[in-house]
């Protein structure tokens, strides 16, 4: 083997051991610093609206899709000390959120300068309203609205189909 004409032999430098060359007067320990802090600045929910609107303009502007569009539209407001609930209207929405709800907290926990922020989802599943067609289906409604209406019915011996 070829040798460089040291007659020292190398080691690899050891990233858990500190250089020899040090004396133990020469090290100063300096407070480390972790490099997650975790920061828990108070906010207001004015702060939350317009951190949302940024969000919302970014998003768009960097060309978001239509479905992501349609859950940026949702409502979004401060509930408790670091929550934030948004407002979805359906089971489809909260998988359009799940693809983005990341950058989203992310965005939030920077913007507020709080690591403590989570992100609460309340969804409020719209009642499909049915159409009605036969005049059986509309008396059933009206009844239903108004007990009164079956009761005249049977008094006055009606017939609601021809």
């Amino acid at each position: 083997m070829p040798t460089t004409g040291s007659s020292e032999s190398r080691e690899t430098p050891s990233l858990l051991r500190r250089d020899r060359d040090k004396s133990a007067g020469e090290e100063k320990k300096e407070p480390t610093k972790p490099v997650l802090e975790d920061r828990s600045t108070p906010f207001t929910p004015e702060q939350v609206s317009a951190t949302w609107e940024a969000f919302k303009a970014s998003r768009i502007s960097n060309g978001a899709t239509d479905t992501e569009k349609l859950v940026l539209d949702r409502k979004l407001e401060k509930s408790g000390d670091t929550t934030i609930k948004i407002w979805l209207e359906s089971q489809l929405e909260t998988s359009i959120l799940d693809k983005f709800e990341g950058d989203l907290i992310r965005y939030f926990k920077k913007e507020l300068d709080n690591t403590f922020i989570k992100l609460e989802r309340e969804v409020s599943e719209q009642e499909s309203s049915r159409n009605l067609y036969t005049s059986r289906e509309k008396y059933e409604y009206m009844a239903k609205l108004n007990p009164a209406l079956k009761e005249m019915k049977e008094r006055l011996g009606l017939d609601f189909e021809y």
